[in-house]
């Protein structure tokens, strides 16, 4: 790999969100094919981009013996439809396709699912034994009966460095007991199986367990030093594999008999009763555990066609699930076990329940605590009927409606708390009318006090704003003034704008009683 854009940046220093162009090499044995391409394309969870040559040659149409028709034909058999490519069957497709295709098993079950999926081993989802076979439970039954100990299928480990391993056969007892994989060739005789048996058997050992293998006869044996090789077989006789167990076991010097003709049929009859509850579906479901995962579910993306009725609790299965609230209809992916045993559900809703409860105010942080005289000039808070100041955080982005507290103007207005808090927060009207007084103020020096005194002098009060004095209003000001004469004995009283009286050098609009008007001449 090199960076096309930024040369000399190593991989190990780029974020995996890097836009950076780099040259990329197919790392597969037959491709080798080189490409560039972002970072961001090759690391992203969702349909990471690959190798393009590879891509091609996996949609190309198949040569001659490279046909699904011609490399398994008993899958072949199974498919019924393509859906991806309705044109395409198994003599056009090739085994590793990517297209989806709708496939029918021999019971009869219909269910779609990817042609590599299905040509890497992945079967019938409704009768699949969520990790077991008929086979697996014949055995088993039939190893029970022989040697009287009890016999858990399926078991499950995590060992050290790896992701959860499945043994077909644990026996308990004695101590510290026994793990036994069945490797039939029908399902072990694939490319990687052997360096995938191999990699398991030697992490088993590695961590102290007592693991074997019993290997269909033709397979190679599985070359972990130390570890004996069983055969069983050819073919899948639950009594054949029953009896190597025998050997195994004997070889331990633990108990084996064989079994008459009367306790084979028994054992392989409760085998049979045990895989058909296996196939039913798991005894406690998703469903039974919560009910309302079924109102919820769309899809199943890891295993299309399977419903939570079929899966375990447990069950990783990533879904797809829709909010069940009318209101809300989110849709998201989660694993089935995270529904179920976690008890996770729709994050929009969780997102806004976390909201409502963040939003509400502990003791003593309430606004009706904390501004007692903003909360009084509460009215309601919008979208929430019922609250009070008790309620809202003073820092509360909620939008309330809030009235003047002021007796001449008493105006409602909306605002959020968040936004009474600050400085100079209040009345819109109330703020207007404080501007409009402050751009209304005269200069220093340019009151009307300043400028005529002897005006001043005279000047009771004025009308719509009584608490104004004479130094607060400008010579050429038009409010509406009340005036009283100052020559003593005078009872002149009037009422004029100061722009009235200050015209002419203060001689404009002069006392009614002092300065009766004119007479107008009226001609002869």
């Amino acid at each position: 790999m090199s960076n096309l854009s930024s040369p000399g940046m190593a991989l190990d220093d780029m974020p995996l969100s890097s836009t950076d162009r780099c040259q990329w090499r197919c790392s597969a044995e037959d491709c080798d094919h080189q490409w560039p391409a972002r970072l961001q394309f090759r690391t992203r969870t969702v349909k990471p981009s690959g190798c393009p040559e590879c891509w091609r040659r996996r949609n190309r149409a198949p040569g001659p013996g490279e046909s699904l028709a011609e490399v398994d034909l008993a899958l072949a058999r199974q498919f019924r439809r393509n859906l991806s490519r309705p044109d395409r069957g198994p003599d056009t497709l090739r085994p590793q396709s990517h297209d989806l295709c709708e496939w029918e098993c021999a019971q009869g079950h219909f269910w779609p699912a990817k042609l590599a999926n299905r040509t890497n081993g992945r079967g019938c989802p409704d009768c699949t034994g969520h990790g077991r076979s008929s086979f697996e439970c014949n055995v088993a039954m039939l190893v029970e009966a022989a040697s009287g100990l009890s016999v858990e299928l399926d078991h499950r480990l995590r060992l050290p460095g790896r992701r959860q391993d499945r043994f077909d056969l644990y026996l308990p007892e004695p101590a510290p007991g026994l793990l036994i994989d069945l490797d039939p060739e029908w399902t072990h005789n694939r490319p990687g199986s052997l360096e995938r048996d191999t990699a398991k058997t030697v992490a088993a050992l590695a961590a102290g367990l007592n693991a074997e293998r019993i290997r269909s006869q033709g397979l190679p044996p599985v070359p972990v030093p130390g570890l004996a090789h069983h055969e069983a077989g050819p073919g899948v006789n639950p009594e054949d594999w029953a009896e190597a167990v025998g050997v195994l076991l004997r070889g331990r010097g633990l108990s084996w008999r064989p079994l008459t003709p009367a306790e084979v049929t028994a054992a392989l009859t409760k085998g049979a009763q045990l895989w058909q509850r296996v196939v039913a579906g798991p005894e406690v479901s998703a469903v039974d555990v919560a009910p309302h995962l079924e109102e919820e579910f769309i899809t199943n993306l890891t295993n299309p066609g399977k419903a939570p009725d079929r899966m375990p609790p447990g069950c990783n299965d990533v879904c797809l699930w829709r909010c069940r609230k009318s209101d809300c209809g989110y849709e998201w992916k989660a694993a089935l076990y995270s529904r179920t045993l976690a008890g996770r559900g729709c994050s929009q809703c969780g997102y806004t329940q976390m909201s409502a409860v963040n939003s509400r105010p502990g003791p003593g942080e309430s606004l009706a605590e904390v501004n007692p005289t903003m909360a009084e000039e509460l009215i309601e808070v919008v979208g929430h009927p019922g609250w009070t100041a008790f309620d809202l955080l003073p820092a509360s982005n909620k939008t309330c409606q809030w009235r003047c507290p002021e007796p001449y103007c008493r105006f409602e207005y909306p605002a959020p708390p968040n936004r009474r808090t600050g400085q100079s927060s209040g009345c819109p009207r109330c703020a207007r009318r404080r501007t409009v007084a402050a751009r209304m103020r005269p200069e220093p020096g340019r009151s009307l006090h300043d400028v005529h005194p002897a005006l001043a002098g005279e000047l009771v009060e004025v009308i719509d704003e009584p608490d104004l004095t004479a130094k607060e209003l400008r010579p050429g000001s038009t409010k509406l003034c009340r005036w009283a004469c100052a020559k003593p004995g005078c009872p002149g009283r009037w009422y004029a704008t100061p722009d009235q009286r200050s015209r002419r050098g203060g001689t404009g609009k002069r006392c009614p009683v002092c300065h009766p008007p004119r007479k107008s001449r009226t001609q002869p």
